[in-house]
């Protein structure tokens, strides 16, 4: 296992409370084997010969499970000390101490994105970056000799790692320096070569100084010598692209990302092998923003099967110590092909926390809504027929967009921003008062979007589609649980002229429906929810000094008996069954109280 972006350890020093049972029932098992006379693994008789079972468990998960890389210099020695403190507590005499196991070969100080993973990453990676977009011969035997030494290496590293369990301490040391002095010299050879195929104008020094290119196959031989890393976990860094400067990075589909988080995932997926598993914790804007489309692709290109749970951000981290942002979890593995799955964005309370990541469930979105209108995104989806639902009204209906027209008459506003309970929509912007006078004040519209109709009623339509569990539903979908855009909103499977026209579908549950005109009834209820809205206004005070105003907002939950009545008549005209309308509503309330304190 190996966390690229290691940090002080934690997930490594996690990986050690998973691995320890996993040798303990190992060693039970080969304890039965022995027992009944049968050949029993080399490791049994190593553990047996050592005093502390524990302490001999966790050094060796350490030595031949555990690696990890940074750019800090003092990252990987923080790491290092956890896992010594780690395993030093499992010593209770003073007369069982022994050395420490060596990690240098195992924690490293380097740069992800710079580097070169094995000589065919160098050829397809960095070559198509040249001026001739090609390795010339000199380079690929470079190369090629080089890799060769490194498979050398890995042997000599393996027994640097089973000399650890003697003691032989002197042997350990000149092991240690073989190894080094060699490494030292694979390392030189290769930051020339990489120097030369990136066409740098640093001199080689200064451009190593400030890149600190880390090339795996030579620090991880007996890795690469099996093709990899099994498991590859991480937390990158959520910096914005263009505030690193000190070092820049080639050959990259995600190299246009506006975050660093893009380009160490695509990286990191690409150092395992061919069993590997993938885990990485980042922000969600990797399923909505345009800007990450490009690591999307990646990602669905390299792993046969794909999940990615989601969080809102609550008033505590999701993880101890982490940013307090919105994230997504990947998870992915390079064998099977299930495809892509999803969750919702979990709005989660604080002390269901120890709860949450037991409650996850994942939902398979249909290939339709894997589109936002003409915007490639994964949607935050995981009820299966919720998700069912709309990727049926998306083969099926015209979207908003299509009944708009940018300068027509009637015009439907929203609020660019939106809370828990539902989106805002209105036909005129909610009230704002002067606190000083409690007279209403002119403001401008900065903080709401429009929509234009050239039928009144088809904005009215439009009003009861957007302002329900639709259209709530849908924006949680594909926004990013706080903005509202047009976009999204333009975007929702609601073909209005066919709902003028349309009459109630023929079911035992509408019995107490009066049978009409579906468009009529959703208009006459537009127009109460229109004149209700003006009565159900909250204001919280805005700006400071002499721009304080008390801004008003519609309470649209407290119209329910309205929009509910409106959702269902939508329901019977898209042909949906009464477990489909009550699916959404329970979803709907379940995200609506999912986070109240």
């Amino acid at each position: 296992m190996c966390d690229p972006t290691v940090g002080s350890g934690a997930f490594l020093f996690a990986a050690l409370d998973v691995l320890e049972p996993l040798y303990g029932t190992l060693l039970a098992r080969a304890e039965e084997l022995d027992a009944r006379g049968q050949p029993a693994p080399d490791f049994y008789a190593e553990a047996r010969r050592h005093p502390n079972e524990q302490y001999w468990a966790l050094k060796t998960v350490c030595l031949h499970s555990l690696y990890g890389v940074d750019i800090m210099a003092e990252a990987p020695e923080v790491a290092k000390l956890r896992l010594f403190l780690k395993l030093t507590a499992q010593i209770d005499r003073v007369e069982d101490l022994e050395p420490l196991p060596d990690l240098d070969f195992n924690i490293k100080c380097g740069n992800l994105l710079v580097g070169v993973r094995d000589g065919g990453d160098a050829a397809k990676r960095i070559a198509p970056t040249r001026a001739d977009g090609q390795l010339s011969l000199d380079s690929v035997g470079r190369i090629g000799a080089i890799s060769a030494v490194a498979t050398e290496m890995a042997d000599a590293y393996d027994a640097f790692v089973a000399i650890q369990a003697t003691h032989d301490h002197r042997g350990v040391a000149a092991a240690k320096n073989a190894l080094q002095a060699r490494s030292r010299s694979l390392r030189a050879d290769c930051d020339d070569l990489l120097h030369g195929l990136r066409e740098e104008t640093a001199p080689l020094d200064q451009w190593v100084a400030s890149h600190q290119p880390f090339h795996w196959f030579i620090e991880f031989p007996s890795i690469w010598r099996n093709g990899g890393f099994d498991v590859i976990i991480g937390n990158p860094p959520y910096i914005k692209a263009k505030d690193v400067t000190d070092y820049r990075w080639v050959g990259y589909a995600t190299a246009k990302c506006p975050d660093l988080y893009a380009v160490c995932v695509e990286r990191a997926s690409t150092l395992l092998n061919n069993n590997g598993r993938f885990a990485m914790i980042v922000m969600h804007s990797l399923c909505f923003h345009k800007g990450f489309e490009t690591l999307r692709n990646h990602l669905q290109m390299h792993f046969e099967a794909l999940w990615i749970s989601s969080f809102s951000r609550a008033s505590d981290s999701l993880f101890s110590g982490s940013a307090k942002v919105r994230n997504s979890i990947i998870f992915a593995s390079q064998l099977g092909k299930n495809g892509l799955f999803t969750t919702r964005c979990h709005r989660w309370l604080v002390t269901s926390r120890p709860q949450l990541f037991s409650a996850i469930e994942y939902g398979k979105p249909a290939r339709r809504l894997l589109t936002c209108g003409n915007a490639p995104k994964w949607p935050f989806g995981d009820d299966q027929i919720v998700l069912a639902t709309f990727a049926t009204l998306a083969n099926s209906a015209a979207t908003i967009e299509a009944s708009t027209e940018r300068e027509a008459r009637f015009q439907l506003g929203f609020k660019t921003t939106a809370g828990v309970q539902t989106l805002g929509v209105y036909i005129s912007e909610p009230p704002t008062v002067n606190p000083a006078t409690g007279e209403p004040e002119i403001t401008s519209s900065e903080s709401s979007g429009w929509f234009r109709f050239n039928d009144e009623r088809h904005r009215d339509i439009a009003l009861m589609c957007l302002g329900g569990r639709w259209g709530y539903l849908w924006w949680l979908m594909f926004g990013d649980e706080f903005h509202v855009t047009r976009e999204v909103l333009a975007a929702l499977p609601c073909d209005i002229t066919r709902l003028m026209t349309a009459n109630p579908v023929s079911s035992s549950t509408s019995s107490d429906l009066e049978v009409g005109d579906i468009g009529e009834r959703i208009i006459s209820l537009s127009q109460s929810l229109q004149s209700e809205m003006v009565n159900h206004v909250e204001y919280n005070l805005r700006g400071s000094g002499s721009t304080r105003v008390l801004a008003g907002r519609y309470r649209v939950w407290k119209l329910r008996h309205l929009t509910d009545e409106a959702d269902w008549l939508l329901a019977q005209a898209w042909g949906l069954s009464l477990k489909e309308f009550e699916a959404a509503g329970n979803l709907r309330d379940r995200m609506i109280f999912g986070n109240k304190e």
